[in-house]
């Protein structure tokens, strides 16, 4: 059903499937499936929109074009083509009109997301706005190739040194926003590896440390690295593809990331629960002690032990993000983008080359990043860092405490005070507000109900009709006043 809505709603399914603190794990496995494969376009289509990006002509650079896609999706379609200087490329070719599809139902998304707040207040801790918002700015980043080029330049020069993982490298000179030319490689898709006849010892050995090494050194990685995007070359090299989708590990949630793992270790579930608290955006107030308890419910499910190698810890903190959401507190998303990343290498792994084991592989990198954080000269930089940051506090203060004493004795200083509305209080007084009002309406119906008994103009059968009706309308405006359900007679 997502499917045939188009374009905009499999990728809104995609980015669903990494907020884990939002939906259910079920759906977001189902969700992550998503693919936004389509028929392909006409040939005429195609030309024209390279016609139009690269200038009519664009075939003078080219020995040959090949017409039949090699590969086609929702929002661009790819081609073959050989340079005229022998060079093998592929050209990724976006859609025609697919940008404004996208933005008209970007604004049909801001609506629901508006409809959504209103007609639902308990879902004011997800503020979905910030996820259309958060989703927004990445499919139109996806639109824009030329950011993708960069992206992938980035990956490239973080490769560049290492001869088992191959980025293609983007020809600038027939790329622009809507055309993206690059280096054609040549292999199979990771999933056929193993039919091909890879050797898949050494395939999932350079898969994960190519998966890592972006996850843990660089900071920058793929974050969308399924099957689709990882092809296996000759002499097993991993090809990677499709960088529309990139996220950063910054120093902050290293640190983070750290903590997390020493506290796992330690079965502290406080240090845990601080973090988790204090990196959350939090629409309201937080109990924080809620917050440990329900910690260590999830650490007695994911803690195993206090080895690296058997610590689960990417499900533990998704985990950990379905706490903070409940609670009143959203994990920023590039969190959850980044465990879902460490997630999806994991996941891919296991299902597709049984001859490794990521949980080992990725022990060393924890070490690592262990070592760094502790090391001396890091420990120093903090040290400097956090001087340099309370002189400059020390600096401010006489000037900033001199104001404050102004405006004290000059009677300038105010104090702004915002009632936080509760709720259920809210709703217990609208609820004895409707009762009274219930009440006053069914007191008036049977006093005149009863003056009207003696003054009766119109009898049916010996029945007084007007008093009948006031006495049925009093008795049902009182079973409003006793009921529990709310009464709104005036509202839509």
């Amino acid at each position: 059903m997502i499917k045939a809505l188009g374009p905009t709603w499999v990728k809104l399914g995609q980015v669903l499937s990494t907020r884990t603190e939002l939906l259910p794990e079920a759906y977001t496995d189902a969700l992550a499936t998503l693919q936004d494969d389509v028929g392909p376009l006409p040939q005429e289509e195609i030309l024209a929109v390279l016609a139009a990006e690269l200038g009519e002509d664009w075939e003078r650079h080219l020995a040959s074009f090949e017409a039949v896609p090699l590969a086609t999706a929702s929002i661009a379609q790819v081609h073959g083509a050989v340079l005229s200087d022998g060079s093998e490329v592929v050209f990724k070719v976006q859609r025609p009109r697919i940008g404004r599809v996208i933005r008209a139902d970007l604004s049909i998304l801001h609506v629901l997301a508006e409809r959504l707040q209103i007609e639902f207040p308990e879902m004011a801790s997800v503020d979905v706005h910030d996820v259309v918002r958060e989703f927004e700015q990445t499919i139109l980043a996806e639109l824009d190739f030329e950011q993708e080029a960069r992206n992938q330049g980035r990956v490239a020069d973080n490769f560049a040194d290492v001869g088992y993982v191959r980025v293609p490298t983007v020809i600038g000179s027939l790329s622009t926003k809507r055309v993206l030319c690059m280096e054609r490689l040549h292999g199979v898709k990771i999933r056929e590896a193993r039919a091909a006849g890879h050797d898949m010892q050494r395939v999932g050995d350079h898969f994960l440390t190519a998966a890592y090494d972006m996850l843990f050194v660089h900071g920058y990685f793929h974050g969308d690295l399924h099957p689709g995007n990882v092809l296996v070359l000759e002499d097993d090299v991993i090809g990677l593809l499709d960088f529309g989708m990139m996220g950063r590990l910054t120093q902050q949630m290293k640190t983070d990331v750290i903590f997390i793992i020493f506290a796992l270790q330690r079965g502290d579930y406080r240090t845990i629960a601080r973090i988790a608290y204090e990196i959350g955006i939090k629409s309201r107030r937080v109990d924080y002690r809620a917050v440990e308890r329900d910690t260590v419910q999830i650490m007695e499910t994911y803690w195993a032990g206090v080895s690296i190698k058997d610590m689960r810890i990417g499900p533990f903190v998704l985990e950990l993000s379905r706490l903070a959401a409940g609670h009143g507190a959203r994990i920023p998303s590039d969190y959850t983008m980044f465990f879902k990343a460490l997630m999806t290498t994991e996941g891919l792994a296991k299902s597709l080359i049984h001859e490794v084991d990521p949980l080992d592989a990725a022990a060393p990198y924890v070490e690592r990043l262990v070592r760094e954080r502790f090391e001396l000269e890091r420990l120093q930089s903090d040290l400097l860092y956090q001087g340099l940051t309370l002189n400059a506090l020390l600096q401010r203060l006489p000037v900033s405490l001199a104001q404050l004493l102004d405006d004290v004795d000059g009677q300038r200083l105010t104090i702004g005070v915002r009632e936080v509305p509760d709720p259920d209080r809210e709703a217990a007084r609208e609820q004895r507000v409707d009762r009274m009002q219930a009440t006053a309406l069914a007191c008036t119906c049977l006093v005149c109900g009863t003056w009207m008994f003696g003054q009766e103009p119109l009898w049916i059968a010996g029945v007084p009709v007007l008093t009948t009706v006031l006495y049925t309308a009093g008795l049902l405006f009182t079973g409003v006043a006793i009921g529990r359900r709310r009464w709104r007679p005036f509202e839509r």
